[in-house]
């Protein structure tokens, strides 16, 4: 699992990039607009899969470990929230704001489930 972990993030890097100088440079050829249209769908794919994953992960957590993540992604959710806030004080938009918030703490709280491999307990 881990050699598939660091392959996809090697291949979202790359991607990532790729896309952002196509769209920079305005390029207009048809592998172009595939690549744009293949990404978007590869970073639908991949939100759902870490969301699956995800949930059937929590799903085994202890008790006590899953009470400090919940305890850190509501922490996070309102530093994150209120940063938001903050920034666009003049024109707060409540719907963008919680939506960062929100995607944001289930990043920093659950990620590791998504993409690393389980602990066992030699490792430990």
């Amino acid at each position: 699992m881990r050699k598939l972990s660091i392959a996809y993030l090697i291949f979202f890097t790359f991607s990532t990039t790729l896309t952002l100088f196509l769209v920079y440079k305005d390029v207009d050829h048809p592998f172009a607009t595939a690549m744009v249209i293949g990404y978007a769908v590869f970073l639908i794919v991949s939100l759902f899969y870490f969301l699956l994953v995800t949930l059937w992960k929590v799903r085994r957590l202890p008790r006590q470990e899953l009470k400090r993540r919940s305890g850190r992604f509501v922490l996070y959710f309102f530093i994150f929230l209120g940063l938001s806030l903050l920034i666009n004080f003049n024109e707060p938009n409540l719907y963008k704001s919680i939506s960062i918030a929100i995607g944001m703490s289930l990043g920093l709280s659950f990620f590791d489930l998504a993409l690393l491999p389980k602990k066992t307990e030699i490792s430990k």
